[in-house]
């Protein structure tokens, strides 16, 4: 008797299917939501180049005018692409995490680098006064076709859903990177 009406109660019931459902429902909220972020900030990233690539081709940018190069040059060209409008927590950690990467092409050749897009390793100590070789940053002469090449680090939102773990899984910093191409000719000025 105390066995059939224990068997008979359906009291609970929804609780159990609420216990399988959620699961898949907020798995698939939070990877929808994961790829949303990561194109917003990839098309961010895309149009805050475009904005410095325009300045910096037309020679508009302010610090051009000093003739800053080197490692200078690339931090506020870091600072002037993290600052136009892109999804990050700060413009410093943002500047941190930027690689940038630019160079004439040989208009000869027109040979492009083969080799990948080296990004920032967020497991090593950051030192802003690390001079770029010249292989890796010149801001080239007038009339020149650059190149420019950029990686961003950025965490995930959520690395442990099919998405987050997917972007990070080549990564040792659990960071997935964010790359751009583009290329302009320096305006005689």
């Amino acid at each position: 008797m105390i066995m059939r009406n224990f068997l008979d109660d359906e009291g609970g019931t929804a609780s159990i299917e609420f216990v399988f459902i959620i699961p898949i429902i907020l798995t698939i909220f939070m990877a929808s939501f994961e790829a949303s972020l990561f194109m917003a900030r990839n098309a961010m990233l895309e149009r805050s180049v475009d904005i410095v690539v325009r300045d910096l081709r037309l020679g508009s940018l302010e610090w051009l005018d000093d003739g800053v190069g080197g490692v200078n040059g690339a931090n506020l060209l870091k600072e002037e692409i993290c600052s136009g409008g892109m999804i990050v927590t700060s413009v410093e950690t943002c500047v941190e995490s930027m690689t940038i990467w630019m160079q004439p092409v040989n208009t000869a050749t027109f040979d492009m680098p083969d080799t990948p897009v080296v990004c920032v390793d967020r497991t090593e100590e950051f030192d802003p006064l690390l001079e770029p070789s010249g292989t890796e940053f010149a801001m080239g002469a007038d009339n020149d076709i650059m190149l420019m090449r950029i990686c961003l680090k950025e965490e995930p939102l959520f690395p442990t859903t099919l998405v987050g773990a997917g972007m990070i899984r080549d990564e040792v910093d659990g960071n997935y990177a964010l790359m751009t191409t583009t290329v302009f000719v320096n305006e005689p000025g």
